[in-house]
């Protein structure tokens, strides 16, 4: 089966500065999957770049077999680390007009939508305007109108930055429902927790470079002779410190703690 997503050889260029550095990557279909790295690895440009908001300065990048275009925007669901909302618009008009942008109607847009709607607690909200909400309230309408069309790939980023914890865990429950249903899921984070108990398969870039690539259940046991173990010994390593001796081993400098944040 063809990747859901690919990218081969995908640099990109700001100046002198090269945020992404020869990038490999293959995304299977169905699965949910993790790229990780600290604030400032090129997750999120490696991210645009998929999207084509960002172009590539050289490589290529795939998204189901074919290179992006408008029409295979329209399938993929997206949520960018920036959210965008209409301060001044009620919730329901709100989410009704991200229904519209995808080409869904009104009554598919509500029956899609219902359950989660009150999974999220947002039906007292509805007739309130945007700005009212907290920011994790108005994240939850933002995702809904990421997943408003019914997409098969939902591609996210950043999408615990600013949820309280009670929200953290009602998106993790989102997205192992999205895996359920056999959707492909992307999401970034520099959390490598969060990616430990989410995801299928995992890259971890640094510095625009891609230092390892696999299920979390390959990677911890292929480091597990190569990171020391505190006592009582744990059966694998953390991902985190994984992370630490993969940067050791690729000659990068270390990253500093702020980065890590």
């Amino acid at each position: 089966m063809n990747p859901t997503i690919k990218l081969t050889g995908v640099v990109k260029r700001f100046g002198k500065f090269t945020a992404v550095d020869g990038l490999d990557l293959e995304v299977p279909a169905g699965v949910t999957f993790g790229l990780l790295g600290p604030n400032g690895a090129g997750k999120t440009t490696t991210i645009r770049m998929i999207m084509n908001i960002t172009k590539a300065d050289e490589g290529e990048i795939r998204v189901l077999g074919e290179p992006m275009s408008e029409a295979l925007q329209e399938r993929i669901g997206y949520l960018p680390e920036e959210r965008g909302l209409y301060r001044k618009m009620k919730v329901i008009d709100q989410i009704l007009f991200f229904a519209s942008i995808k080409g869904v109607d009104r009554k598919t847009a509500m029956e899609r939508l219902e359950r989660w709607i009150d999974s999220m607690d947002l039906r007292p909200w509805l007739q309130k305007k945007t700005e009212e909400l907290s920011k994790g309230m108005q994240q939850k309408v933002q995702f809904l109108g990421t997943i408003v069309h019914d997409p098969p790939v939902l591609i996210l980023d950043e999408p615990f930055s600013g949820l309280d914890p009670l929200n953290v865990v009602l998106l993790k429950d989102f997205l192992t429902e999205f895996k359920r249903q056999g959707k492909t899921v992307v999401f970034s984070t520099h959390v490598m927790e969060q990616a430990e108990r989410l995801c299928d398969r995992i890259a971890l870039i640094y510095r625009g470079k891609k230092l390892l690539d696999g299920t979390v259940k390959e990677i911890k046991h292929a480091y597990r002779d190569r990171v020391p173990l505190p006592p009582p010994v744990e059966p694998e390593p953390e991902l985190e410190k994984i992370f630490i001796k993969a940067v050791e081993e690729s000659g990068l400098s270390a990253p500093t703690a702020e980065a890590l944040r």
